[in-house]
């Protein structure tokens, strides 16, 4: 499993086809509850960017193991649609009045299970690899935005080679979808496609609605003031500047100057040119395999600490030898599924935490580990708090610049098949900007880490950089079981033991 964009994923060549809910503008109703934060916020910024929306989306590939049969999969996806009342939502401009009491732009139209129908369109002759990509990925592209329903579309592709199995590729916008829903959806899909062609129960249960915690989560936003403790708790994060993030949304640290590379030893990463863009690096690679992880883990254990503790010190670690100073600030998404209600439920059930590692004097792994696990758990009641109504209280509106994740999936329903049916989480193509995000899993075949950066010099440099030195202190783990914040003079890690890119 990895976290890519769709041009990273094996498409097979093969016969397309849409699979596009619809419903009767008249079945649509007026519903009196409000849009989460998030949503409002996503919503106003496509309003605002108007017909230049494109390339915003997240998703899912993965090979459903038996014959494509239509009136199973319309069935399935009727039911999908059913289960989930984020789905059957859209968003409607409406006035804004001190009078009436309207305090957002966009009110919320629902729609009931049964008045969803599929639209199903098959192409008559099949498509090269190439054509499929160009095919999905542009109708998600040009299609899915938080201001037009459906804002998740499905497509299928029969592949040429065989019949025994199809592949499915969903697309959503955000704001019916997280990375959670992205995951959940592969059991889900295939157990409703299961019980659509063979006649048995699905066994799937059931959840409540995204819309219910979105109005409860604009009450509990509701109650914070400029004295209330979260936000001077993140007021008191956005004033802590170090050299290397002297901004008060932490953006990605700035480096010292970059030694030339001693005689024999060439930069394994050749340089971005700045020859500009219009999107986004993108890049996943494998930082550790399931032998290297357990070991780096079953260290960072022994230390009486987690892995999550053992990958922030790696971080710590790299930024000190790239910058510094083994300080770093970063934004953390986490998700807010705190009762069983929403476990399943697809939505953008998401928070933010801020995160300040503070290694203090530790000079080695195993010397900081303790402090920075101490740094991770900081700020962690926070994550079930809304940010954008602090972000308006403390006066910043600077989006998240450095985002950290770490998330283990080893344990999800379903993760040990994902390999086998070629299982991938998708996100879209980003739009250039200076923002870098690091999404860190782990999983039971290793530890991988996708990220998205600038893709000019000199920031794709320096992101490269980073990234090369940071799988060197994780081998320098796993290999000794400790390492130093500086450098070692001569690394006992062996170059060819890296993990490979994709």
């Amino acid at each position: 499993m990895e976290y890519t964009e769709l041009a990273d994923y094996p498409l097979p060549a093969g016969t397309v086809t849409e699979w596009t809910p619809s419903a009767v503008d008249s079945d649509w109703t007026d519903d009196e509850r409000r849009l989460s934060y998030a949503h409002l916020e996503h919503a106003r910024r496509a309003l605002e960017v108007g017909e230049d929306w494109y390339s915003q989306w997240i998703g899912t590939a993965f090979r459903i193991a038996h014959r494509l049969d239509a009136d199973a999969l319309r069935t399935t996806l009727i039911r999908w649609f059913a289960r989930h009342e984020a789905f059957r939502s859209t968003v409607v401009p409406q006035p804004v009045s001190a009078e009436t009491g309207i305090e957002d732009e966009f009110g919320r139209r629902i729609i009931a299970a049964e008045s969803v129908s599929i639209a199903v369109a098959r192409d008559d002759h099949s498509s090269s690899s190439s054509a499929v990509y160009e095919r999905i990925n542009e109708l998600f592209n040009t299609t899915i935005t938080p201001l037009q329903w459906p804002h998740c579309r499905v497509l299928t592709v029969e592949p040429d080679d065989t019949t025994d199995s199809f592949l499915v590729i969903f697309g959503a916008d955000h704001t019916v979808m997280d990375a959670y829903t992205q995951v959940f959806a592969i059991k889900e899909l295939t157990k409703l496609y299961e019980s659509a062609l063979l006649g048995h129960d699905d066994a799937l249960a059931t959840f409540g609605s995204y819309l219910d915690f979105s109005h409860a989560e604009r009450a509990s936003g509701a109650r914070l003031d400029a004295e209330t403790v979260e936000v001077t708790r993140w007021a008191d994060f956005l004033r802590s500047h170090t050299p290397s993030q002297p901004d008060p949304m932490p953006a990605f640290p700035r480096p010292l100057p970059e030694p030339e590379p001693e005689a024999g030893h060439a930069d394994p990463i050749p340089h971005v040119g700045s020859v500009p863009s219009t999107f986004q690096g993108s890049l996943s690679t494998w930082l550790l395999d399931a032998e290297q992880t357990q070991r780096f883990h079953s260290t960072c254990k022994a230390l009486g600490a987690n892995m999550q503790a053992g990958i922030y010190t790696a971080l710590s670690i790299t930024t000190h030898r790239l910058s510094g100073s083994g300080e770093l600030r970063f934004i953390s998404p986490v998700h807010t599924r705190t009762e069983l209600q929403w476990g399943e439920a697809a939505g953008w059930f998401v928070g933010l935490i801020p995160v300040h590692l503070k290694p203090g004097v530790a000079s080695t792994f195993s010397e900081a580990i303790g402090p920075v696990a101490e740094c991770a758990r900081e700020y962690k009641d926070l994550g079930t708090v809304p940010f954008h109504p602090i972000a308006d209280l403390v006066g910043h509106q600077t989006p998240p610049q450095l985002v950290v994740s770490y998330i283990d999936l080893r344990a999800a329903e379903g993760a040990d098949q994902w390999e086998a049916i070629d299982a991938r989480v998708l996100r879209s193509a980003c739009a250039q900007s200076d923002e870098v995000y690091f999404w860190i899993n782990r999983f039971a075949t290793g530890t991988n880490l996708s990220t998205r950066f600038p893709s000019g010099h000199p920031g794709a440099n320096d992101v490269h950089r980073f990234l090369r030195t940071f799988t060197d202190v994780l081998l320098e783990v796993v290999e000794n079981a400790d390492t130093t914040y500086d450098a070692p003079a001569l690394s006992s890690v062996d170059v060819q033991s890296r993990g490979s890119t994709s």
